[in-house]
């Protein structure tokens, strides 16, 4: 896409902007498949996330195809400004982010779910909110959004009022295994707004009321994502 294609407001049907996307990407490929020989490395970097970001668009356009002929999108739906806005969003990180398949899943299912209308109304400016915030989380944050969303569900949580101990918890839950990187994440997430923060002078504490350390954001975002379509797919944070 090379940032050259936009899509008309209110006008054409989705499904086509988003196969004219995929061919525009499609022959960006093939002219740096035949670039010179001196910018064989940086065509080969390019290459490789030109076809991730194919994949992913491919995916979009197959799901996207699959709720409409369920009858799930309306199709008065597509002339939306609702829609419209999601939709460049979805185009933007596509063209402008490094996807890859983790941090797509958010951004697609709170595009899927907005298009649906089964939590938010067309008029809402949530999904594209959410799909704003949800685009600068790296794929470590989301790890850890997901395992902490896992026990701000439960109701019952450790008794881990330590930072120290949340941070293990979390390592050990998500398959991070390394407390020194949930604690990466951890800060990022506190200055993003999805984790709050710690607590005391020498920040050793958290408070885990009433979401496990989740802002309203972190869990308004997880359970937006998780509760679309629950009977057929699983939560892809």
């Amino acid at each position: 896409m090379n940032g050259k294609y936009s899509i008309q407001k209110y006008g054409g049907d989705t499904s086509d902007i988003l196969k004219k996307s995929f061919t525009a990407l499609v022959e960006g490929l093939s002219g740096m498949a035949i670039s010179e020989k001196k910018d064989f490395g940086l065509s080969v970097s390019h290459l490789f996330q030109g076809l991730l970001r194919g994949k992913l668009l491919n995916q979009l356009i197959n799901e996207w195809s699959e709720y409409r002929e369920k009858g799930k999108i309306k199709d008065d739906y597509q002339s939306t400004e609702q829609h419209f806005e999601c939709l460049q969003e979805m185009l933007d990180f596509l063209d402008k982010e490094n996807p890859d398949q983790i941090r797509f899943n958010v951004i697609k299912q709170i595009f899927l779910k907005a298009a649906c209308e089964e939590e938010t109304d067309r008029n809402s400016v949530i999904p594209q909110q959410f799909m704003k915030v949800c685009r600068n989380l790296s794929s470590g944050e989301i790890i850890v959004l997901k395992t902490t969303y896992g026990f701000a569900k439960t109701k019952k949580y450790p008794n881990v009022t330590a930072a120290d101990g949340w941070i293990k918890l979390i390592a050990r839950e998500s398959g991070l295994e390394h407390p020194a990187l949930v604690e990466v994440h951890e800060e990022t997430l506190m200055a993003k707004r999805f984790l709050t923060q710690r607590r005391h002078s020498d920040r050793s504490g958290v408070n885990l009321d009433p979401h496990f350390r989740l802002s309203t954001l972190g869990f308004g975002v997880c359970q937006f994502i998780e509760e679309f379509d629950l009977a057929e797919q699983p939560l892809s944070l």
